[in-house]
């Protein structure tokens, strides 16, 4: 069946500025605002491609060294035959607890390997790349970090990559990166939970899901509606970033290749899930509600954010040329 991207109607989506002021009783998050990125080609359709995947909930097994929580520009390699019973996040933000619920929704290594199976892929990658997705250091993300995931991503073969942000600090980073590996001559494709981030950053080929930031893949424990979810991604992005593509003509099932532009007007399609088939937007409340007792139990959020130094808003432009993003 092929499903369409919803058009931009401009529907009510989550405001994470909720968080900051009902909750922290701080300052919205400065979110920096680029100009659109320049696609490098995808030569290859969806069905032939072998998809690398970049996640920045910090997953991590026993057996690796655990990542920092906030600006650890390391990341460490998952393989694909490494089942996620024993797999451990290291991103510290309240959201976690979907991805503790089920890892798929923020590492979704087992929707890649039903993707693969099903035809929908050519391929999953060898290993994924994990990231705590935390970080503000930009400059040595983009022009250090960066090249060495695209070093990793061509030595498997890696035709896209299909980079998950996790928290509202990760739409930064994970626009960062995506951004930097298209310059660099690899095709990436972005999920993403929250809208302003998104709109904002411009990752390439990104697309919006109006689910609970931290489960940018679908529901804990729905494998049918991830695997839905991812390959709508996919398909959708894809077609976004086609030069005829755009928020109302890309659909699900229409293929890259050829066909697409070096550079395209930047498009936000949204993807037409619901967290609840009703419509019930009661999950707004749970977010907020996990900031809140991280709030007053942990304080996390306010302690990472003080971490923080670097800030991109009011010099994008400058940063981009400089940092070939």
């Amino acid at each position: 069946m092929t499903l369409d991207a919803t058009p931009d109607v401009r529907e009510p989506v989550f405001d994470f500025d909720r968080v900051t002021s009902e909750v922290l009783h701080v300052a919205p998050m400065s979110v920096p605002v680029f100009d659109p990125p320049t696609l490098t080609p995808l030569t290859v359709a969806l069905a032939d491609a072998t998809v690398g995947l970049l996640v920045t909930s910090g997953a991590y097994y026993p057996d690796q060294r655990r990542m920092r929580t906030t600006n650890d520009l390391s990341y460490r390699l998952l393989p694909r035959d490494r089942d996620l019973t024993e797999v451990l996040f290291a991103h510290m933000t309240p959201i976690r607890a979907f991805a503790l619920a089920d890892p798929n929704v923020a590492y979704p290594r087992d929707t890649f390997l039903d993707l693969e199976r099903y035809g929908t892929i050519g391929r999953y990658a060898d290993q994924a790349i994990s990231m705590v997705g935390s970080i503000s250091h930009y400059e040595e993300l983009a022009t250090q970090t960066a090249p060495r995931v695209i070093e990793e991503f061509r030595a498997m073969g890696v035709d896209l990559v299909a980079v998950v942000p996790f928290c509202p600090k990760c739409h930064i980073a994970a626009g960062v990166l995506a951004r930097a590996m298209e310059q660099r001559g690899l095709p990436t494709t972005s999920i993403t939970t929250l809208r302003r981030h998104a709109e904002a950053l411009k990752p390439p080929r990104a697309t919006f899901l109006d689910f609970p930031v931290g489960a940018p893949c679908g529901r804990p424990r729905r494998p049918e509606q991830q695997r839905e979810i991812v390959a709508a991604a996919l398909r959708t992005g894809i077609a976004a970033g086609r030069s005829d593509g755009g928020v109302g003509g890309a659909t699900v099932g229409a293929e890259a290749g050829s066909a697409e532009a070096g550079s395209a007007d930047w498009t936000l399609p949204t993807l037409p899930f619901r967290w609840n088939p009703d419509g019930d937007r009661g999950w707004e409340d749970l977010v907020v509600d996990l900031y809140r007792v991280d709030n007053e139990i942990r304080g996390t959020v306010l302690a990472n954010r003080s971490t923080h130094e670097q800030e991109l808003a009011g010099g994008e432009r400058e940063f981009a040329i400089r940092c070939a993003c």
